[in-house]
């Protein structure tokens, strides 16, 4: 993006409105100001009342009035003026000159008061008015630029050539945490890590440099006042100068989104790789074993061939339908409610517990904000991998941690070696297991922004170890019976 400061932007001539009862001194006075002045565009109006349509017809940076003319005076048509554009500049150019008009001039807020005469007096007039003009034509470009970064609200700095916060938007305090007196007058190290500022430092040296570009964009990272690290772009520019550098001016613009738009596409390729993987690897084997047992069954017209097929073929929906989970649990949750994941166990364990095997929750909640259908799977996922994994009567304990929960059982445990592999899509120890269920528990964890591990219960049997932050301490167990 390219950043264009008021002075720089100033390329239209300025404008002068020139106002005399005398066409013939307007027309002299117009070629010496255009001689000295090469950059004005000149306009003459033959006395008040054509001046004054002349000021409704266009915009100017300037009036020249004389004072005495019929109908209104110089003062009097100032006062017009200024009752619609009270900050244009109004000089008075005028032949009939006395301390009076002067001070009443003064008093009435005129920006100069010249005689007419010769060059010379043309000449202050020029300067004055060339003065003058630039100074109101800049304040109606700064305020245009004002209006549409106000209307645009993008956080905009300008750091002066003492390398000092000179001026910072709203938009610019909101996005770092701070008050404008905490950070006008500071160093950009207020806001930026020493290896951003260096590079801030390194690009703009290439900016002000006689080939250097007119602006650049670099990626910085932003320190929020709560010590938050926010992704930035910076758009950065020098402002104008002639010789002696004046300091630069810079745009930033929030990467936070782009950044996890970035990562979930990385997550989404990463998953289109798995089921790629899965689709050609993992099902193909029950496809084969399928086709297998249809050609044997229609050979040999053995029965027992179609119940291969038909397990075979559960087996397939089972894969299918945990590869549709593994695809929609990965995505972030954006929703979550206060949950209880004792109680929510305690309904999970349902379906899998027999008489012989038990679960032993807490006495007290165990509080997490989630979601409640992916963690019920999740507990789920983890209730049946115990059942399927331990020897009948297997004893199930779900406990509180100082950040989280845990899910431990009373069976064999899993080596050391093999703890991260559990959670590998495919990975399995059991004939007749998909190897997707603990994938599936790991994938609603990430969903959360939740970390899980796998240690080793005081039984000797498997812990799963899940962190949440928003949890507490654990507390004493109870049995649920079954």
């Amino acid at each position: 993006m390219s950043i264009e400061t008021p002075d720089k932007a100033i390329s239209e001539p300025i404008k002068i409105l020139h106002i005399d009862d005398n066409s013939g001194f307007l027309d002299l006075t117009k070629a010496f100001l255009e001689k000295e002045l090469n950059e004005i565009d000149m306009t003459t109006a033959v006395g008040p009342t054509e001046g004054l349509e002349r000021i409704e017809e266009g915009a100017f940076h300037c009036v020249v009035s004389d004072y005495e003319m019929p109908k209104m005076d110089g003062l009097a048509l100032l006062a017009e003026v200024r009752e619609e554009y009270p900050e244009l500049p109004f000089v008075l150019y005028t032949g009939k000159g006395s301390e009076e008009i002067a001070a009443k001039a003064i008093n009435a807020g005129v920006t100069g008061y010249f005689q007419k005469g010769g060059p010379e007096q043309h000449r202050r007039l020029a300067n004055r008015v060339k003065h003058a003009a630039k100074q109101y034509q800049t304040q109606i470009e700064s305020e245009r630029y004002s209006t549409v970064l106000r209307a645009l609200d993008y956080p905009v700095y300008v750091v002066n050539d003492e390398a000092e916060f000179e001026y910072v938007s709203e938009a610019f305090l909101t996005l770092t945490g701070y008050d404008r007196e905490e950070i006008v007058g500071n160093q950009p190290k207020k806001v930026k890590t020493d290896e951003g500022v260096q590079r801030a430092n390194d690009i703009l040296a290439e900016i002000v440099s006689s080939d250097g570009p007119d602006a650049r964009k670099f990626r910085v990272d932003i320190q929020r006042k709560d010590g938050e690290t926010v992704p930035c772009y910076d758009h950065m520019a020098a402002l104008p100068f002639d010789e002696e550098f004046r300091g630069s001016v810079g745009i930033l613009r929030d990467a936070t989104r782009e950044q996890r738009q970035r990562r979930e596409l990385i997550r989404q390729n990463e998953r289109l790789e798995e089921f790629t993987s899965i689709v050609s690897h993992d099902l193909r084997t029950p496809l084969s074993n399928a086709k297998t047992a249809a050609t044997l069954a229609r050979s040999t017209a053995d029965e027992s061939h179609f119940d291969t097929l038909e397990a075979e073929l559960e087996r397939m929906e089972q894969m299918i339908d945990e590869l549709l989970t593994l695809a929609s649990e990965g995505q972030a949750v954006s929703d979550t409610e206060p949950i209880d994941v004792g109680s929510l166990a305690a309904e999970a364990w349902e379906p899998f517990g027999s008489e012989q095997d038990s679960l032993v929750t807490p006495s007290e909640t165990v509080p997490v904000d989630g979601d409640e259908s992916r963690l019920r799977r999740l507990l789920e996922n983890l209730l049946r991998n115990a059942v399927e994994h331990c020897p009948s009567p297997v004893a199930v304990t779900l406990g509180r941690t100082e950040d989280g929960f845990y899910v431990a059982d009373d069976g064999p445990g899993i080596d050391e070696t093999h703890r991260e592999d559990v959670f590998e899509f495919g990975y399995t120890t059991a004939e007749d297991g998909t190897g997707f269920g603990l994938a599936i528990v790991r994938r609603i964890a990430d969903a959360h922004g939740w970390k899980i591990a796998v240690n080793e219960s005081d039984s000797g049997g498997t812990r799963f170890d899940v962190q949440v932050t928003s949890t507490t301490s654990v507390s004493e167990a109870h049995p649920i019976v079954n």
